[in-house]
């Protein structure tokens, strides 16, 4: 049972940034999208410009817009360095949304196993080719059109509310949807596959890591390689290799479960505290 109060509750904190990004619900059952001023504006997370709630742009959407119509996309590429450079990958461990629905898969009970740790480095293929490189070569946004969390939030809904689109889908879309479909039932089975081996923003994030303002430290004489923080942790990386890892997303988890994991800067003071035991 997860004994952790409200506001220090990450799945609230991505549920309430769900909620946040997609205000009107309403859109899905008028079946309009959100083209408001607010969709100029891209928020630091995996959410479907497509989406017919969708406040905000999706940075990785926009970023790939950009590069096919030979502009650079100035005020995302601000957005993003400065989240970047300031909490690394704390986006991914306490707001992104996707990340809270594999985390909930995950815990449907069955075998669990883990990919071989090169796998991490695909997303930085994927961010390089399919967000950057492809889509400046030949105009098309190849990671758009089979991004999950795409499929997930319009791809589906507009194929089921609009016979023209459904008309339009072929089988392109079958194929997003196995896509899709492969990381959400792989969830059940692997931590945050998305998150570990295909997210270009999480890769973006991830290369700040060392350099943000959330550091950690591991005492290392006090380290007994028990591994309680890989247990706890959402993409089951063990801290004590490398405090600042890449991998790491920032949850506080392993803070709370072990004495000698500890953040040094900033003081979050109240965020977390040893005895909560989360292990969301």
């Amino acid at each position: 049972m997860l004994r952790v109060p409200l506001w220090k509750n990450r799945r609230l904190s991505q549920l309430l940034t769900a909620l946040f990004a997609n205000l009107p619900l309403y859109n899905f059952v008028t079946a309009k999208l959100y083209t408001g001023r607010l969709k100029s504006i891209p928020l630091p997370i995996m959410n479907c410009y497509a989406c017919p709630a969708a406040l905000y742009s999706c940075p990785i959407g926009t970023i790939s817009h950009f590069l096919v119509i030979n502009k650079l996309p100035l005020m995302t590429l601000g957005i993003i360095s400065a989240v970047s450079a300031s909490f690394g990958r704390w986006i991914c461990g306490w707001v992104c949304p996707f990340g809270l629905l594999q985390d909930l898969l995950y815990k449907i009970p069955s075998m669990k196993f883990e990919l071989p740790r090169p796998f991490v480095y695909l997303k930085y293929l994927m961010l390089a080719l399919g967000v950057v490189i492809l889509p400046f070569l030949f105009k098309e946004h190849y990671f758009c059109m089979v991004c999950p969390t795409g499929t997930l939030e319009a791809g589906i809904y507009w194929v089921a509310v609009s016979s023209m689109i459904a008309n339009m889908a072929g089988a392109f879309f079958l194929f997003k949807l196995a896509f899709g479909s492969m990381f959400l039932y792989g969830s059940i089975f692997i931590k945050r596959p998305f998150c570990r081996y295909v997210c270009p923003l999480g890769a973006l994030f991830s290369l700040f890591n060392k350099l943000s303002i959330v550091d950690f430290s591991v005492d290392k004489k006090g380290c007994i390689e028990c591994n309680l923080c890989k247990k706890s942790c959402p993409v089951n990386y063990p801290i004590y290799e490398d405090p600042n890892s890449p991998a790491c997303l920032r949850c506080l988890n392993c803070v709370r479960v072990c004495p000698v994991v500890n953040l040094r800067t900033p003081d979050f003071g109240p965020l977390f505290s040893r005895s909560s035991n989360e292990k969301g």
